[in-house]
């Protein structure tokens, strides 16, 4: 009985094993491939990093990488995981050397693997729906932050001033110059060739009939140049108010962080952005009664936000039930889905990283249909992440030194801006 029993156990504990390993999730990002130091691994976020048409990482980081690997002289086999979780996962475990894709630097992270030097600084913010109303409010602080820059208000005070003196000049020349020349004498020919060049001018310039009121040359002379400084002056002005009012088609008021909880929101899965959002709902929870059922609705929405590893990993995208309150949450693998939630209008809004959600926001078909908030609702210090698990110190300090070198290049902006975009660097 002991040999049956002992060969059933030898039978069916594999079967088991394979059957729970059927059911679970998955939750480990690719197999490295050939010969190798590292294994670096990969999402899909652009611009930073993705797998390009020909299966290739492309994106800003995988180029700053190839750059600092020839530094710190290792080889390099790429993974691609779905999520940051599953990088994390493979970070803790030593699967995973180094992940480039972008990562904020938290102090939790911090507890569980290292950070490169920062190399970059995003932030939080909010990607809603174009729209083509214009919004008054956002002009208005336009034109006053136009106005009062220093080189903007230096030109404006530079064409008062000259348009000042220009008429104090003229209101001399009526009271002082006379009229003609008088005693038939003739003007010379110096006179005679400005006299020419000035019609010239006035009637290539439009300004034909400026200074008509005046018969001396000089007085002639100093209104054209009043006018032109006038003209110049209102055409600035003009500019400025006209650039602010087309900015401001299609942009919507900045919302505040504590509306958040009212909106119907998608971001990224185990972020610091479902972080940022499962906090915004503890504190409308802490602003409700005790007792109350709002306040039970919004505990259980911010206990729904914590990242869970242990979720079924092979889902492209999380979403809350409907529960009576007004709002949502709809959790995605990478910021691609959750813009094409907001464009296909399921959703209000994508909370998120201010560079992925501004470079997503110029590609078709989200150009000219999403338009991303012009400020943040914190900054965001980006790092590559670091296993501990092989020994990282060594490896952090090449990296830092290599990451260094480069920033310290003043190629260095120009060349973020090349690859992300022109503003790529986060508001603050």
């Amino acid at each position: 009985m002991n040999s049956v029993s002992q060969l059933a156990r030898h039978f069916w504990l594999p079967l088991l094993l394979l059957f729970l390993l059927a059911a679970s999730p998955s939750r480990a990002c690719e197999a490295p491939e050939g010969d190798h130091d590292l294994v670096v691994a990969i999402r899909s976020a652009e611009p930073f990093t993705y797998t390009g048409p020909d299966g290739m990482p492309r994106g800003f980081a995988v180029d700053l990488w190839h750059s600092v690997s020839t530094d710190i002289d290792r080889t390099t086999a790429f993974v691609v995981c779905d999520s940051i979780d599953e990088q994390e996962i493979g970070l803790r475990g030593g699967t995973i050397d180094v992940v480039i894709s972008p990562l904020t630097i938290t102090a939790d992270r911090m507890r569980r693997y290292d950070f490169s030097q920062q190399y970059l600084s995003s932030g939080l913010t909010l990607a809603v729906a174009q729209t083509g109303a214009i919004d008054f409010e956002v002009a208005i602080e336009t034109i006053v932050e136009t106005v009062f820059q220093p080189t903007v208000a230096r030109a404006i005070i530079l064409f008062l001033l000259l348009n000042l003196v220009t008429a104090f000049l003229l209101r001399a020349l009526m009271r002082s110059v006379p009229v003609e020349l008088g005693d038939g004498k003739t003007a010379g020919p110096v006179r005679t060739w400005m006299a020419y060049s000035l019609e010239a001018v006035a009637r290539t310039s439009g300004l034909k009939g400026v200074g008509d009121g005046f018969a001396t040359l000089l007085g002639k002379i100093f209104e054209m140049v009043m006018a032109v400084v006038g003209t110049a002056l209102s055409a600035m002005i003009l500019g400025v108010i006209t650039s602010a009012f087309v900015g401001a088609i299609g942009e919507s008021p900045a919302v505040d962080a504590q509306a958040l909880p009212g909106l119907r929101i998608a971001t990224l899965r185990c972020s610091t952005a479902q972080e940022f959002l499962r906090e915004q709902y503890v504190e409308a929870s802490a602003k409700v009664d005790a007792g109350a059922e709002k306040k039970s609705l919004l505990d259980k929405r911010a206990a729904w936000l914590a990242c869970d590893e242990n979720d079924d990993h092979s889902q492209t995208m999380f979403t809350m039930e409907d529960d009576g309150l007004s709002g949502g949450i709809v959790l995605t693998r990478d910021w691609d889905r959750a813009v094409e939630q907001l464009y296909t209008g399921k959703v209000d809004a994508v909370l998120g990283d201010w560079i992925a959600l501004s470079y997503l926001s110029r590609r078709s078909p989200y150009d000219g249909q999403v338009t991303v908030q012009g400020s943040v609702y914190r900054n965001e210090p980006y790092g590559w992440a670091i296993s501990r698990a092989n020994g990282s110190d060594f490896l952090r300090r090449a990296i830092d030194s290599a990451l260094i070198v480069r920033m310290r290049d003043t190629e260095w902006r120009k060349r973020i801006e090349n690859t992300l975009g022109s503003g790529a660097i986060a508001p603050n």
